[in-house]
């Protein structure tokens, strides 16, 4: 596990932040690249991009602090109290920046595609062109961008998985959150060098974002309505999500309720008694895929837009 990659006069390069901003790269650029196939002007797509890549941040950090608020509040306010609740390190005085630093981790992937869509939706009305086909334009990439940030939340050391002795568990050093949270639960001692064996929940949720990512690409090669590609993405990725939501094990994804189903744990090698449903993000999933049953129903009987309407729409300024 590296958190840090390299330092800059000092200042730490974080493998989260570099990881975020690698996926993203590369999605602008092939977005920017077809996005006179599908008659929209590259310029505006980058600008567009842009203010995804904003809103998407905003959205998955105020996720994030919503589902977290104890992580920020105590500390801005009351930090002695914050530092009986944590292991390590404590604070010495009181810190409401943490707030704003999203290259340390606490992000929630669901804040960024639902504020990302709705910035979409927003900007494209504003441009006067249709948003569906822009939106199958850039959704493949959202998988992409993804998988590259869950191998960043795999050097980071978040979302991580349950305890398991599997032939591809992982462990991670001291003072990570995988070590906290196991001395935390003593299940280790605060002189263990290394955490428990975890799934690698980080890489199972890289595979399927790489897999859903190559899906939507040929499913975009042969759509048939405008939106086909997005309402996929909306079916597909709630349940690879919440599969992968059976072996995490980290305490900041917290739960709507908790329901342990033995049978199912058993099937899966996991521990008697651990949690199997419901987290917030498969809470959330459930309302993601009753919107693309939705969507799906309403939109598959509109036809394409053609490449060359929508071109001959962005060059009428009126």
């Amino acid at each position: 596990m590296h958190p840090v990659l390299f330092s800059i006069f000092g200042y730490p390069v974080h493998t989260y932040a570099v990881m975020i901003a690698t996926g993203f790269v590369v999605g602008v650029f092939f977005v920017a690249r077809e996005a006179p196939r599908f008659g929209y002007d590259r310029e505006m797509v980058l600008d567009l991009l842009w203010w995804l890549l904003v809103m998407g941040l905003v959205g998955s950090r105020l996720a994030f602090i919503v589902t977290n608020w104890e992580q920020y509040y105590y500390p801005c306010v009351d930090f002695e109290y914050y530092n009986s609740l944590k292991i390590d390190p404590p604070l010495t005085e009181p810190d409401c920046f943490r707030l704003i630093r999203f290259w340390q981790g606490g992000l929630v992937f669901y804040g960024a595609p639902i504020a990302s869509l709705l910035t979409l939706f927003v900007f494209m009305k504003r441009e006067k062109l249709p948003a569906l086909p822009v939106a199958d334009l850039i959704i493949p990439y959202l998988a992409l961008g993804q998988a590259f940030g869950r191998l960043g939340c795999l050097g980071a050391g978040c979302c991580f998985g349950k305890t398991w002795d599997g032939p591809w568990a992982i462990q991670f050093p001291r003072h990570t959150m995988p070590w906290d949270q196991h001395v935390a639960e003593h299940l280790i001692t605060p002189a263990a060098e290394l955490s428990l064996p975890v799934h690698p929940t980080q890489f199972y949720d890289f595979v399927t974002g790489m897999v859903l990512f190559a899906a939507l690409l040929w499913i975009r090669r042969r759509r048939r309505f405008d939106g086909q590609v997005m309402v996929s993405w909306l079916l597909l990725y709630p349940v690879a999500r919440s599969l992968n939501e059976l072996f995490r094990g980290d305490e900041d994804r917290k739960f709507v309720t908790e329901i342990v189903v033995e049978p199912l744990n058993r099937l899966l090698g996991l521990e008697p008694g651990a949690v199997t449903f419901l987290s917030t993000s498969q809470f959330i999933s459930i309302g993601v895929i009753v919107v693309g049953v939705v969507l799906w129903r309403r939109l598959r009987t509109r036809p394409l837009t053609p490449a060359a309407e929508i071109a001959a729409a962005a060059a009428d300024p009126n």
